[in-house]
């Protein structure tokens, strides 16, 4: 366990700091922009804001991956500018631990082994590694899977090995990055509880990512961002961090009772649960088209037709199996949406419409068989690409573009054949009007089989 003596000792530090990505290109990106702050030990802050604001870049740069072009950072008054490479990896290793998304385990190795990776990096004797970590899982109630490998395990088993990893060397930070997006609704409570647990009885300092506003519920200090600024800043006390959010979304729900028809239940509410991993964007077009809808602006029909029609059409992109599951889950809130508890009851049971786990075990099945190495930057690539092809983003074309264009000009980097193969194993994911065939699929392990039988079910065109 890692104790803080003092929390009012700052453990980050941050000074007009100013990152580009592809600087004085074409293709330039002002990430972060003359961000100033600081982060005491034992806080739970948060960065939160939509999608592409700036969030994820904070959280490279204050742990190294990232490195910034003006300003200073300080980390435990180190200042990052004077550690080399190797410096800021022991930085990782020992200061702080990080929990990825997309969990980035290593495939090949089991659970155990996961865990005692961070470990071997510093030395450490193999039987104390391994005494450690198990030590670890049991803490995180994951010790029967153990000797199991990740694709044995579901989404919420994943990220807790994630966190297990990050705490293999027990830093007293733990930087989170939208440590929720790949989660169903209950393991995405259990692990903000777990989040919590580290910082309340652990006394480590939490710094999550996140764009939902629903997994702020324990935070005490939030950082709101847009544009790569930080436009506010918000601390939560007590009472209001000691409200859940079925009793806020209860009064948004039971205080618009009142309302005329078509607006008693807010539609800004019920979207954001729906289109959880989705853009902001696309969230707030979706949004629109809900109000009009709950309003009997539009029929049923027509709801459906203008979430199935692609993005750049006007539409929000659903395909076709999405926009049915979506049309129909919104017509059953509609019709009970006088009765509060029925409406509460259905959201709490009913895990988000997310793209993002349909995404991730789409990327998980294209590369099984891929034979080199997928840094955790081409995975993130390679996720996004998909989820560009599966809303129509992206054409055939585009997406073989983006795959062979290298890693510096914010490609995925790989080769042209490998390119064409991911290619064309995707769009045999998107025959119009047929579903994913098992034999069109080679089918060696069970997570392979499970992305067969939950593809088949979600994409098709």
């Amino acid at each position: 366990m890692y104790i803080m003596s003092d929390k009012d000792n700052v453990v980050i530090e941050m000074e007009k700091v100013n990152l580009w990505y592809n600087e004085a290109k074409e293709t330039e990106v002002h990430a972060i922009k003359d961000i100033s702050l600081s982060i005491k030990q034992g806080e739970y802050v948060a960065f939160f804001g939509p999608s592409g604001c700036g969030k994820t870049s904070m959280l490279y740069t204050i742990s190294g991956i990232d490195r910034y072009q003006s300003g200073s950072i300080k980390l435990n008054n180190k200042s990052l500018t004077t550690l080399t490479n190797d410096d800021l990896a022991i930085c990782r290793q020992t200061d702080i631990g990080i929990v990825f998304q997309q969990f980035n385990l290593i495939p090949s190795l089991t659970v155990l082994q996961n865990v005692v990776l961070p470990m071997s990096f510093l030395s450490r004797e193999m039987n104390e590694s391994k005494t450690e970590a198990m030590k670890l899982l049991e803490r995180l109630s994951l010790t029967e899977y153990a000797h199991r490998y990740p694709f044995e395990l579901s989404g919420g088993q994943q990220q807790r090995v994630g966190i297990a990893r990050a705490l293999a060397n027990n830093p007293p930070i733990i930087i989170a990055d939208e440590p929720l997006g790949n989660l169903d609704s209950v393991s995405a409570k259990n692990v903000l509880a777990f989040l919590k647990e580290l910082n309340e009885k652990d006394g480590r300092t939490i710094i999550m990512v996140t764009h939902e506003a629903w997994s702020l519920q324990d935070v005490e200090k939030i950082f709101y961002m847009k544009d790569g600024e930080v436009t506010s800043v918000e601390e939560q006390n007590s009472e209001t961090i000691a409200e859940s959010l079925s009793q806020k979304l209860y009064r948004q729900l039971a205080g618009s009772s009142q309302e005329k028809e078509g607006e008693s239940i807010p539609a800004k509410v019920l979207s954001h649960f729906l289109m959880r991993g989705y853009s902001q964007e696309e969230i707030e077009r979706f949004e629109k088209l809900l109000q009009r809808r709950m309003a009997n602006n539009l029929s049923k029909e027509d709801f459906y037709s203008e979430i199935d029609k692609p993005f750049k059409d006007g539409g929000v992109g659903f395909w076709k199996q999405k926009a049915e599951r979506v049309s129909q889950y919104v017509e059953e809130i509609i019709s009970k949406r006088h009765d509060v508890e029925d409406v509460l009851e259905m959201i709490e049971k009913n895990p988000e419409l997310t793209i993002t786990d349909e995404v991730n075990k789409i990327q998980d099945w294209l590369i099984q068989e891929y034979k080199g190495m997928f840094t955790i930057f081409q995975r993130m690539k390679l996720n996004e690409c998909i989820t560009k092809r599966l809303k129509g983003s992206f054409n055939t074309l585009q997406f073989r573009d983006a795959l062979k264009t290298s890693k510096h000009d914010s490609g995925v980097g790989l080769s042209y054949r490998s390119s064409q193969i991911f290619s064309e194993r995707l769009e045999s994911l998107m025959v119009e009007g047929q579903h994913i065939k098992k034999e069109n699929i080679n089918t060696n392990t069970s997570s392979i089989e499970e992305v067969n039988n939950n593809v088949s079910n979600v994409v098709s065109t």
